[in-house]
């Protein structure tokens, strides 16, 4: 393996790893609202999952892993300050464009070892797997949110209503 073949196999790998992720996390957003909104079944939380995020103890460590919304002028962080019907929805739908873009970070990854040579494949493979084990917790988080987000925005709603029935 030469120097050269090496810097060339990083350049791709790390223009591809760019590309999936930035790429799908952007391209996620192209998707009509409305197929956001038929696909609750998707989006809904399971029976299960309650259970699950309380044995993982999600909502102690969510909080620490990096998130992105800064880069689609989403700032999660202003939940206290903006606290609106219009900006739960826009964080429920954050929620749903996180969760796919995520998925489809895992799936996609493995169109890595397609783009690199077939006596790596086993190499990529690992690479592929442990991108879906990052991508995991990341999809986790936006449907743990979610239900919460949902709540918000019903008691904001009955808010609104009751202050314009007055």
């Amino acid at each position: 393996m030469t120097i050269g073949f090496m810097i060339w196999m990083i350049i791709i790998n790390t223009v591809f790893w760019l590309v999936c992720c930035l790429g799908t996390a952007h391209a996620v957003r192209f998707l009509p609202k409305a197929w956001y909104e038929k696909n609750d079944w998707f989006f809904a939380e399971k029976p299960f999952e309650k259970k699950l995020y309380k044995k993982m103890r999600l909502d102690r460590w969510k909080d620490k892993l990096p998130e992105g919304g800064k880069l689609w002028d989403f700032q999660k962080r202003a939940l206290n300050n903006d606290l609106s019907l219009e900006y739960a929805d826009r964080f429920i739908l954050e929620t749903k464009y996180g969760e796919v873009g995520h998925f489809g970070m895992a799936i996609l990854g493995f169109l890595c070892i397609w783009i690199n040579p077939s006596q790596y494949t086993l190499v990529f493979l690992i690479c592929a797997l442990v991108n879906v084990i990052v991508q995991i917790p990341f999809c986790l988080i936006q449907r743990y949110n979610r239900p919460r987000l949902i709540r918000l925005r019903t008691r904001l709603a009955r808010k609104a209503s009751a202050s314009h029935s007055e």
